[in-house]
Order: C-alpha cells, then sequence, then structure tokens
C-alpha cells in the first residue's frame, strides 16, 4: 500500500514539472517575433516534391538547405512556381546554397539568399554584410525556431525547475495519507466480476456483422487490376540532302567536314562472257516418219460439205492431220441421221506449236476439229477416228534460225550486265576485306549511276542454217560506278531522324533496310552527286512512371476510371491518343469493377508489333 502511494505522488509531480516546462516553453516562444523553420531539399528533388515538404510546415518563414547542381536551379521557372506557391501559403522562403546559378537565379526571382551554415547546422549567415544577423535554434526536438534579433544575456538569477514547483504549485502538495485513503475507498467501490453466459442471438449477431465488416473490407481493399497499355506509335520517315564528293577531287571540303558531305570512291571492271544456246529450228530428217489412219467426217447440216484437198484435221493437244485428196461430206437426212463418210489422213511433219510430231502421232481414238472453219461451223462438221494412227518415227535435224542468233544476243548482253553490276559489288567486298571491315562500302545504285559500256559481240551471224543443236556466242562489257561509306550516310540520316522526333515520344527502331536515295544532279567535272536520301524509323507516346509524362498520364487514367465499369475504362483508355492498344486483368476474376483504390492499380507496359 506504502508503495502505491509513492508511486501515485511521483507520477502527479511528473505531469506537474511537464505542465510547468510547456508553460515556459510556451513563454519562450511568445518572446520571438516569428516562427521559423529550416528544412533540407535533396539534389533530385523537383519543385512538387519541394512543395510537399513546405506546405504543411505551420512555421512563416522557411529556410531551405540546396546544394549544389540541384534540379531545382535548372530553370527560373522553378523558382517563381515555388516562390509564388509559398506566398499563396503565406509563407517566405528564403535559400541556403553555395551553388552559383541558385544564387543568381534566386535574386533574379527576388528570393533571399543565405551561402553559409555552421557546422552545427543551426546559423546562418547572409552573404549580404547589410543583412541582419541570424541565428536558427531548436525549440523543440522537431522545430527549429529563429530569433528575429541576436540573443543577449539576461542580467536577472536563473530560476531552476524546483524554485518553480515550489512557487506556482503549491496549491497542488499532494496529501499522501489522503490518496491512500481515497485509493482504499475506490478499490472498496469496485465491483466483483461476474461471468455471465453470452446470449446466443447476440452471438451469432456479432459473427454475422464481423463478417459483413471483413467482406466489406476485403471488396475495397483487395481487388486489384493490372492494366497493360501498348502505347500509341506511329512511321517518321526523314528525307535529307547528301553530297558524294569524290575523295580526291574534294580534299579541302571533306577535311573541313562539310555538312551531309560524304567521301565518294570509283570503281571499274570489265567482264567477258561466253553463252550457249540452242538451235531452234526443225527439219524432218529421212529416217522419221509421220504417222497415219483413218477417220470419219461427220456432217450435221442439211447440204454435202465438200473438202479440198491438204484440209487440216486437229486434235485438242494441236496434232495436225491432212487429207490427201478432195473429199465431198454427204448431207444429214431425217431417217438416216448426220452425213458420214470415211477418209485416210496422214500427219505433219510438226504440230500447231512448231514441234515435230513423229512417234507423238501415233495417238488412239480421237476427236478431231477443223481448224480451218468459223468456230460456229466446227460444231456442225468434226471428223472422229475409232482406231489408232500409227507409223509415226520421231527423227529431225536441228539447224540455227535468224532469231537464234538474236534472242543469244539480247540474252547475252542482259547477262553480261547483270554480271558486271555483280562484279563491281564483289570488288568492293573484296576492298572491305583488305581494309578489315564489314558491310561498310556500298555501290551507288539506280539513276543510271552505275555506267555500262557497249557490249561487245563476236559476229555469229555467219552460222545462221548450220544443223546443230546448240552453239555459242561471247561478249564483253566494260563497267564503271561509285561506291561510299554507308555509315556514314546512315549517321547523317538518323540524326536528321532523332531531330525531327516528338518529345514526347521514344525513337524505339530505325529501319535501316528502309533507306533509299534518289540522284537529281551529278556533276561529274566538280566530281560532286547531289541525291535526296531517305530513312524510316518508328516513334512511340513514352509511358514511363519514372518520368514526369508517364507519371501525369498514369495519374490521369487512374483519376478517370478508379471505380468504373471494366468495359468503360478500356474505352476510356483506348482513345487516349497516347495508347494504342489496352487490356484489363482484374482480381478477382469475377470483379465488374475498377478498384477504388488508386494504390491497387497497376500498369504494365507492352511493346507494340512494329513492322
Amino acid at each position: 500500500m506504502q508503495k502505491n502511494k509513492k508511486d501515485d505522488v511521483k507520477k502527479l509531480q511528473e505531469e506537474i514539472k511537464q505542465e510547468t516546462s510547456d508553460e515556459i516553453l510556451a513563454s519562450e516562444e511568445g518572446n520571438l517575433v516569428s516562427v521559423k523553420k529550416v528544412i533540407y531539399a535533396e539534389i533530385d528533388d523537383e519543385i512538387t516534391t519541394l512543395y510537399e515538404k513546405i506546405k504543411n510546415i505551420k512555421a512563416d518563414q522557411i529556410y531551405i538547405v540546396i546544394p549544389k547542381r540541384a534540379m531545382i536551379f535548372q530553370s527560373i521557372v522553378n523558382l517563381k512556381i515555388l516562390k509564388r506557391k509559398a506566398y499563396d501559403s503565406r509563407k517566405t522562403i528564403f535559400f541556403v546554397t553555395n551553388d552559383q546559378n541558385g544564387i543568381y537565379l534566386a535574386q533574379q526571382v527576388g528570393i533571399t539568399v543565405y551561402d553559409k551554415i555552421n557546422n552545427e547546422g543551426k546559423a546562418l549567415f547572409s552573404t549580404d554584410i547589410n543583412d541582419e544577423k541570424l541565428r536558427i535554434m531548436p525549440l523543440k526536438a522537431t522545430v527549429n525556431s529563429l530569433e528575429e534579433n541576436a540573443p543577449t544575456r539576461m542580467s536577472e538569477k536563473k530560476i531552476s525547475i524546483s524554485e518553480i514547483l515550489r512557487k506556482s504549485k503549491v496549491s497542488r502538495i499532494l496529501d499522501i495519507s489522503k490518496i491512500g485513503k481515497n485509493k482504499e475507498k475506490n478499490a472498496i467501490k469496485k465491483p466483483k466480476l461476474v461471468l455471465i453466459a453470452p446470449n446466443r442471438q447476440a452471438l451469432i449477431g456479432i459473427v454475422v456483422f464481423s463478417i459483413f465488416i471483413l467482406l466489406t473490407i476485403v471488396y475495397i481493399a483487395l481487388p486489384g487490376a493490372t492494366i497493360y497499355l501498348t502505347p500509341a506509335f506511329s512511321v517518321l520517315e526523314k528525307s535529307v540532302n547528301i553530297t558524294l564528293a569524290d575523295y580526291q577531287r574534294n580534299q579541302s571540303e571533306l577535311n573541313a567536314k562539310a555538312p551531309h558531305f560524304i567521301a565518294s570512291f570509283p570503281i571499274e571492271t570489265s567482264v567477258k562472257k561466253t553463252l550457249v544456246h540452242y538451235a531452234t529450228g526443225k527439219k524432218f530428217s529421212e529416217r522419221g516418219a509421220n504417222s497415219s489412219g483413218k477417220l470419219t467426217i461427220v456432217n450435221t447440216t442439211n447440204t454435202s460439205w465438200p473438202l479440198a484437198p491438204k484440209t487440216r484435221f486437229q486434235t485438242e493437244d494441236g496434232l495436225v492431220f491432212r487429207i490427201s485428196n478432195s473429199i465431198t461430206v454427204p448431207s444429214a437426212s431425217a431417217a438416216s441421221g448426220p452425213g458420214k463418210i470415211e477418209a485416210f489422213v496422214t500427219a505433219d511433219p510438226v504440230d500447231s506449236y512448231g514441234e515435230v510430231i513423229g512417234e507423238r502421232g501415233n495417238i488412239g481414238p480421237s476427236k478431231f476439229m477443223l481448224p480451218g472453219l468459223k468456230e460456229d461451223s466446227r460444231s456442225k462438221l468434226y471428223a472422229e477416228s475409232s482406231a489408232n494412227m500409227t507409223g509415226g518415227i520421231t527423227d529431225f535435224i536441228s539447224f540455227i534460225t535468224p532469231e537464234d542468233i538474236n534472242a543469244a544476243k539480247e540474252r547475252l548482253k542482259q547477262e553480261l550486265i547483270k554480271d558486271a553490276v555483280t562484279k563491281l559489288k564483289s570488288d568492293i567486298k573484296e576492298k572491305e576485306k583488305l581494309e578489315e571491315k564489314t558491310n561498310t562500302y556500298m555501290l551507288l545504285e539506280g539513276d543510271n549511276s552505275i555506267k555500262i559500256g557497249e557490249v561487245k559481240i563476236q559476229n555469229v551471224d555467219s552460222i545462221v542454217g548450220q544443223e546443230v543443236k546448240q552453239f555459242q556466242v561471247v561478249g564483253e562489257v566494260f563497267t564503271s560506278g561509285v561506291y561510299y561509306n554507308r555509315n556514314d550516310m546512315l549517321e547523317i540520316l538518323k540524326s536528321e531522324l532523332l531531330l525531327k522526333k516528338s518529345p514526347q515520344k521514344d525513337l524505339v527502331r530505325i529501319n535501316e533496310d528502309s533507306t533509299s536515295y534518289r540522284i537529281f544532279e551529278w556533276d561529274t567535272a566538280a566530281g560532286k552527286i547531289k541525291l535526296t536520301a531517305n530513312i524510316k524509323g518508328i516513334e512511340q507516346y513514352s509511358i514511363d512512371e519514372n518520368k514526369e509524362n508517364g507519371k501525369r498520364l498514369l495519374t490521369k487514367i487512374k483519376q478517370h476510371i478508379v471505380g468504373k465499369e471494366i468495359e468503360e475504362a478500356k474505352i476510356y483508355i483506348q482513345n487516349l491518343p497516347e495508347v494504342n492498344k489496352v487490356d484489363i486483368e482484374s482480381w478477382p476474376v469475377w470483379a465488374p469493377t475498377i478498384p477504388k483504390l488508386t494504390d491497387n492499380i497497376e500498369f504494365k507496359m507492352r511493346d507494340a508489333n512494329l513492322l
């Protein structure tokens, strides 16, 4: 009992001491003109971050200690905004910094700057000798207060805490015996602990209510949504005028690195080629034989139909057979039907396509048409065979025709030009190997940039009519061109493409294979080739939560879709110009809406299927 009394007395004394200490602190604070606060800025703090630090501070004068090269000193606009925000919050801000650029910008805006701080981080000294001296000292553990004038030592005797307790709290001296009696009295009045059986219905109600509260918390706090965004992209194209300058004639400009100048190098070669061509002329030899046989000619008209000698009968495959004598095909009648007559026919040496028939004429029963008749008459007069045609033997002699000579020359010319370009590229590759480079040099092609000389072909006109199956033609051509450093051109095109890129977008791909050019001027005397080169790239909106623009966009999306139906949210996001495609996955999967807590909304970026 005695121990409890002592504890109560000690506790009450502590309370009195605390109250007295608070009063003294309040009286000391009352002597200050205004409360002042010192805060410290990080080097990468942005304007929004710094304002968040000062807007909730109750002090009306705030000193901000800013390190050198801080991000806030990158623009005078930042300082104007910060000063305006502080003014709207009825606060006056001061800077403490040694950053020369920051001091200059702050003076332009009208913010007072101090450039020194003592080792304890308390006292500030103005850079201006005319400013009053200021001293910062802590009033509490979390507050730094600043007196308007430097303090002076008081002449009066200091008063201790014990004296204050004796003088100002006399009326609070406790009677220890009364405390003990009161405690005994209270102890007597305390009711005894009585266990009562719980009401079953009340217990069920409490459980149901608890479950309802739990489900409500789960419904609000646990649901989440992951939003997959595919940024919108577009094709970016840039055209640049580039001059290919001969490296020997234009060394001064190339050494001076004139803009959009690339060194070019001449290259030339000659190509000789022998071509084998096949003779297409064919004539039947003495050992060859034409097939022959009988066919029945059918006339479905009411008049007889005379046929002249050598009348042609042709199969669907183009095989041609002829009658040797004239024939008259009888007319059709009601009693006997179509008029018919049998005739002997012999195959031609060649078919309708100019190919030797020979043993190909040994065909089975077939149907024949008369190619000399009009189209509408061929169904009225035709022929059929019921037996095989026989006796055909294939044996012919090939010979060279004038058409073969012309075809061989044209074919040789095309192949010489093709081989000449291939030879130029091959020579360029050899130069790369010697210089230990890979895919560096490129041959200038198109717009007659490759000069093809006269194709010289040996005289072969004299062999027309020779009975041979194949013959040779020989030709030669001289070719020249220009090549350049491909990487130099790509560097210029890429630099120009980056300059054209939108600041809100990222250049995600440069298609080097899309490079093309068009020559618009060729100055042979000056050794300069002027061309317009093009390149394509793909840019897409930058949606990065670590960057200011991306963070602003994602915050905007969250504010608009929170608590809305998933389909409604998808429609809103899909209509944003920065978004190409959106997919939303919710948890739990049956949740029909976006979570009501923005912290439960997560964004993930997907790469676009860029072609």
